[in-house]
């Protein structure tokens, strides 16, 4: 009967020790499942947002403003304000491809009045204060 008890106590030991290996093998596995699906949403949500922003950087390229609106709005924009006349020779624009800045020159400093940027310009709430120092 030893001999009978001692093959059991073997057979219950294997058992335990194989169920113990059977979790960790699970256990790995479903985590390089999880790894993997992470890895392929991951892997979509880079591709989908890679497009997104090349989309957004041609959109901003094609409808940046040319010189001229920008000049024509500012001269609105100042005449709205009751600003004197601006000299066209004081006004630069820097254009970066994807959006561009309205620069103003007084008394020999340069001063950024406004954005423009999606076919439209934006001045600057202070715009008004830095005309009429010159």
């Amino acid at each position: 009967m030893s001999a009978l008890s001692t093959f059991f106590a073997v057979l219950a030991y294997l058992r335990t020790e194989f169920s113990n290996r059977m979790e960790i093998v699970i256990i790995a596995v479903v985590g390089i499942l999880i790894v993997f699906l992470l890895f392929r949403l991951l892997k979509a949500f880079i591709k989908w947002g890679i497009i997104i922003i090349l989309i957004f950087l041609a959109v901003a390229y094609f409808t940046n403003p040319e010189e001229s609106f920008h000049l024509k709005n500012l001269k609105d924009t100042a005449k709205d304000l009751s600003l004197r006349k601006i000299k066209e020779k004081a006004v630069k624009i820097d254009d970066y491809k994807i959006f561009s800045l309205v620069k103003v020159k007084i008394d020999g400093e340069e001063s950024i009045v406004g954005i423009g940027a999606f076919g439209k310009v934006w001045y600057f709430d202070n715009m008004k204060e830095k005309l009429e120092k010159r």
